[in-house]
């Protein structure tokens, strides 16, 4: 389709991209869809091998061409960072994800007018000078829709009901919850007894073998149930259990004959007319020969990092773009956030957790400290996250969980890990992290990737009300273990790079204050979409999966609904 125009141009084919295709193709349109990685087969994604995906996953294909810098301040010329979000291969990181699938919350998409406009944030008596807090242009009953139907089309596994602060929905989930495990059981008991309201985490795995029904798409092939191997979080699923768009919706749209997939291609820019239209983008192809490919609607569905990158380094396309593609606001990097991911541990003298049993993505949490579900008054911050229990327990990935007065070497560590590998487990806590446009993405002036290009560089660091919200929530892992009977408990606070990773190009109804509208739909250059984590405006206690899923569906239809674009 080189020398033609298709109607659709797709770079990054993993959640987003794989929905987008499978919609826009059964729709009609004529799709070229871009991954600057390779199609593996399962043998080759779904290894359970600890050493290339827990300790070396710098290595693996899918990560190694693509660094990102990162550093903590302005003053620092910043260290390469390799990590599997993205996962540079077709299907992206849903291969390897852990399959938490919960929604956000309703209160998440109205940050500002509930918590700061509403006098919240005085009463909590946090200084949020240099914050830039802002609501959502859309809401949870917009998405909510497309939230079943990406449940339902995945296959999730949950209780409906059971958390007394999700918000509400018109289905349950299509499939049974997976096998509690001795953590949940554990952490469920404790939190009950302490007052909390515990529920099973929603989970895109499949607990029995699933094929969507009608009315959602019956052309989605039918996967087995989990096995219960034990590898979830950061491993691939060697019998598709675990929910992903390779199995999912690109078999489907390449079943519509509408979709041409161009695997190992790195797009390098987006182009554009003289009116300011998208007119396709420019890429190397697997021979590292730049190409074009012209299209009448271009979508961006990759990752935060990309959709930065691209989007700059577009900024000579024309004479509208000095700042950047769709930068008018010059909002395109900032406001760049994510989880600050910390953990307490727990040791038990009398108790088996045997942690490595058990589907990782199975998870006990509550929600009685996430998002605006608790007082705040005067704890010096808003927001909260979620707390809970799930993961991994192989050998390799638990070697590190050592108490803080344990040599973690020498005769003293294995003596340790021999009596405790089976009877330790950790309460996992994701607070959020509110935007600011100092915490930012933008290119390295210096350093390059192997097409050439340069690579997005990350300033962040964690700032006052994160870093209260961290030493709360700590407290409450800590006051659940001791309740469940832990000999000993320590804390891990957050690293300083987050995890999760948000925002860059903020979604909203105002273009001097956002880059696109409530359909991801650029502000400056209409015909083009950026779809992903990287529109969100602020963030919740919860990954961004099931949120991104919901978005480009709606966004699919939108673009569907525009029929005179591609006469």
């Amino acid at each position: 389709m080189n020398g033609s125009i298709a109607d659709v141009c797709i770079v990054g084919v993993g959640a987003v991209g794989g929905i987008l295709a499978k919609q826009l193709t059964s729709a009609g349109l004529k799709v070229v869809a871009f991954e600057r990685g390779p199609a593996l087969k399962t043998a080759e994604y779904a290894q359970r091998d600890s050493i290339s995906y827990i300790a070396r996953p710098d290595q693996l294909e899918g990560v190694r061409h693509e660094p990102r810098i990162f550093r903590t301040s302005t003053t620092q010329p910043g260290n390469l960072r390799y990590g599997t979000s993205p996962f540079n291969v077709l299907g992206g990181s849903m291969l390897l994800w852990t399959g938490q699938a919960s929604r956000f919350m309703p209160g998440d998409f109205k940050v500002y007018s509930n918590e700061v406009a509403s006098g919240l944030a005085d009463r909590a008596g946090v200084d949020l000078r240099g914050y830039d807090v802002v609501d959502w242009p859309i809401g949870y009953d917009d998405l909510e829709p497309y939230y079943e139907r990406f449940e339902w089309e995945f296959g999730v596994a949950g209780v409906a009901g059971m958390n007394p602060f999700a918000g509400p929905r018109r289905k349950p989930y299509p499939l049974p919850p997976l096998k509690m495990t001795a953590r949940m059981q554990l952490f469920g008991e404790a939190a009950k007894r302490l007052g909390y309201h515990p529920f099973i985490g929603p989970a895109a795995v499949t607990s029995e073998p699933y094929r969507p029904p009608a009315p959602y798409d019956t052309r989605i092939p039918e996967r087995p149930a989990c096995v219960y191997c034990g590898h979830c979080n950061h491993y691939g699923c060697h019998v598709n259990a675990k929910a992903s768009t390779l199995h999912t919706a690109i078999p489907v749209a390449l079943q519509t004959g509408n979709l041409e997939l161009r695997t190992n291609c790195k797009v390098a820019n987006i182009t554009t007319d003289d009116g300011g239209m998208a007119t396709g983008v420019k890429y190397f192809d697997p021979n590292g020969v730049l190409q074009e490919q012209r299209a009448r609607v271009v979508i961006l569905s990759a990752f935060v990092f990309e959709h930065v990158r691209l989007l700059l380094l577009s900024k000579g396309n024309g004479k509208r773009f000095k700042k950047g593609l769709a930068n008018s606001s010059g909002l395109v990097g900032k406001c760049f956030f994510g989880h600050g991911d910390m953990r307490v541990y727990g040791l038990f003298d009398n108790f088996i957790i045997n942690g490595f049993i058990g589907s990782g993505a199975a998870a006990m949490r509550i929600d009685d400290f996430n998002g605006n579900n608790f007082d705040h008054t005067g704890l010096g911050f808003i927001r909260g996250g979620t707390v809970g229990c799930s993961g991994d327990g192989a050998p390799v990935s638990r070697m590190d969980i050592v108490p803080p007065d344990v040599r973690s070497w020498g005769k003293e560590y294995k003596e340790y890990f021999m009596r405790y590998y089976t009877r330790t487990f950790d309460i996992h806590m994701a607070p959020e992290t509110l935007p600011r446009r100092d915490n930012c993405v933008d290119l390295d002036p210096r350093r390059r990737d192997r097409w050439g290009l340069p690579l997005p560089r990350v300033t962040f660091a964690f700032h006052a009300n994160e870093k209260r919200m961290h030493l709360f929530l700590a407290d409450i892992g800590e006051r659940i273990f001791r309740e469940a009977g832990a000999s000993k408990v320590w804390t891990e606070l957050p690293r300083p790079s987050p995890t999760r990773q948000c925002g860059g190009t903020r979604m909203g109804t105002d273009p001097n204050h956002s880059v696109v509208n409530g359909y991801c739909q650029s502000h400056d250059v209409p015909n083009l979409f950026i779809v992903g984590s990287s529109v969100f405006p602020t963030m919740s206690g919860y990954p961004a999966t099931a949120t991104i899923s919901a978005l480009a569906y709606r966004t699919a239809e939108y673009i569907e609904r525009q029929r005179d674009w591609f006469h």
